[in-house]
Order: C-alpha cells, then sequence, then structure tokens
C-alpha cells in the first residue's frame, strides 16, 4: 500500500472528501474502498466497523456501480443502526496515482481493506477487513477488463451513469441489475 492507516488520523491521501461516497482504489497488489461520510454517529461508526456488510456490483460499459450498505446487530432496547443502501459510480479510466489491476487470477477471491473516513475532517473513522468471494471478485475483474478494453470518454461514461440514475431513483431499485454480491455477517462479540 506504501503507507499506513490509523484510526483517529487523517488518511494521507486524498483532501476533498465527497459527502457520502464509496471510493475504489483498485490495483493488482491490494484494493482499498474508502467510504467517506459525513457526520457520522457512534452507531454508523459501529454499524462499519462489526456490523453486517452487504455489497453489490452493477457493470456497465464505462463505469460500474458500487453498491454498500453496513448494519450493526440489532439489541433489545437500541434503535438499530445502520449506513443503509448507498451507490457510488466508479471508473477505471480516474483512477490516478496507482496502477490499475484486480488480484489474483480468475476464480479466486481476494483481500478488500476498508476505510471509514469522515468527509467533514478527513479523519479515519474506522478500518475493517473482508475477503471478497469469487463471484464477486470475477465480477470486478470483469467490469475492469470490459472498461479498459474501450478509449476513454468522458463524455459517455457521464451518458452511461446518468441513464443509470434516470432508470434507478434509489439504491434498492439499483440491484435489480447488479451481477453478483455478498453478504457478510457481522462479527460475532
Amino acid at each position: 500500500m506504501g503507507y499506513s492507516l490509523e484510526v483517529g488520523a487523517p488518511y494521507p491521501k486524498q483532501v476533498n472528501w465527497p459527502k457520502s461516497a464509496a471510493n475504489l482504489v483498485l490495483s493488482e497488489a491490494y484494493v482499498e474502498i474508502i467510504y467517506a461520510f459525513d457526520g457520522l454517529t457512534p452507531g454508523e461508526r459501529a454499524a462499519f466497523g462489526t456490523g453486517a456488510a452487504a455489497f453489490a456490483l452493477v457493470p456497465g460499459d464505462r463505469h460500474l456501480m458500487w453498491c454498500y450498505r453496513f448494519e450493526a446487530p440489532t439489541r433489545p432496547g437500541f434503535r438499530p443502526e445502520s449506513l443503509g443502501w448507498g451507490d457510488s459510480p466508479w471508473e477505471a479510466h480516474r483512477q490516478r496515482d496507482r496502477i490499475l489491476g484486480v488480484p489474483g487470477r480468475a476464480g479466486e477471491p481476494f483481500p478488500v481493506y476498508m476505510v471509514l473516513v469522515d468527509s467533514g475532517t478527513g479523519i479515519v473513522e474506522g478500518l475493517r477487513f473482508a475477503d471478497l468471494d469469487e463471484g464477486l471478485a470475477d465480477a470486478l475483474r470483469d467490469a475492469v477488463a470490459r472498461q479498459l478494453a474501450l478509449p476513454y470518454d468522458d463524455t459517455a461514461a457521464s451518458r452511461e451513469i446518468n441513464a443509470v440514475y434516470e432508470r434507478h431513483p434509489s439504491t434498492q431499485s439499483l440491484l435489480t441489475e447488479a451481477t453478483a454480491g455478498q453478504l457478510i455477517p457481522a462479527f460475532e462479540n
């Protein structure tokens, strides 16, 4: 990775964080998914750190949509906390400062480092590790290869992304086009 991450310290690479989004950083050596949210509650941080996680991938020709959800285990007498379904577009040709790739070969799972960042401060609020199963890993490999097979065309990619959002006003609707997904159970206490 070339840098270290620590909860409570600034994320070392990016300054202008979106209010709510996921950013995939893909390389042959590692995958990092940075989730940036503004004004996180302690329950939302717990949902990210130890809750159940769900991921889904909706590929396009010039982009992919990464869908995600983190939900803390429900406890009697407590309000359920979650970082509800969200989605973020990602374009291979926009990844900068890193050599693009996806770890492993077809049929192989791979590890993912997930980082939760407060978008208002740039401070790392949580770190989590997961293995993407072979189905989601292969779908991600295929989606990246599809994008890289086409020349970079920002206008065409924007049209494609806008068309997806016109068809799907919510992430729940978008999930109907997902080609792969994965559920990761909550950590046991």
